[in-house]
Order: structure tokens, then C-alpha cells, then sequence
């Protein structure tokens, strides 16, 4: 397992307003997300862990959660996908 793995932000879809709603991809595959809720009061920021290898793994129920600004938001995304990984190592 690497220390410090390089994952790379992209928009999830082409039309998605930059900024606004994004994956983060590492070695090709998506393993999160992260959106902003314009429909909820606050405009929450959501994440949610997607990694399919890690899927159904011991501590896989805790895999999204809200933030109020997008870098808390891909923060933890990241945390709890590095926490994920070291329950189960891919």
C-alpha cells in the first residue's frame, strides 16, 4: 500500500458546473465523490466512499457524510477511504 497515493479530482459529469460536484480517481478507477446539495438549506457539501474494492468490507457502513465547504469535503472523503484501506489493503 503506498503512503500517500496520488489521486487526481475530476467533474463527475462534463455538464456539472465547475466546482460543484466531483470524483476522485486513483489508478483509473473512481473510489469517491463529492457534491455540492443545492437542493437542502445550507448547500451541505456531501462525500461518499465508492472505491467497488473496498465495497462490503469490514467499516463499510460509515462511507458518506456531509461537510459545510468542498475542501472539508474531499478531506474526509480521502480520510475515511485511507482508513478503509488499511481495515482492508487493496
Amino acid at each position: 500500500m503506498r503512503a500517500n497515493p496520488e489521486i487526481t479530482w475530476r467533474r463527475t459529469f462534463p455538464d456539472s458546473a465547475p466546482g460543484t460536484d466531483g470524483v476522485a480517481i486513483l489508478d483509473g478507477r473512481t473510489i469517491g465523490r463529492v457534491r455540492q446539495d443545492e437542493h437542502r438549506a445550507g448547500k451541505p457539501w456531501v462525500w461518499s466512499v465508492t472505491d467497488p474494492e473496498l465495497a462490503g468490507g469490514p467499516g463499510w457502513a460509515n462511507t458518506q457524510g456531509e461537510t459545510t465547504s468542498r475542501r472539508q469535503a474531499m478531506e474526509r472523503l480521502i480520510e475515511r477511504w485511507q482508513e478503509l484501506r488499511r481495515i482492508k489493503p487493496i
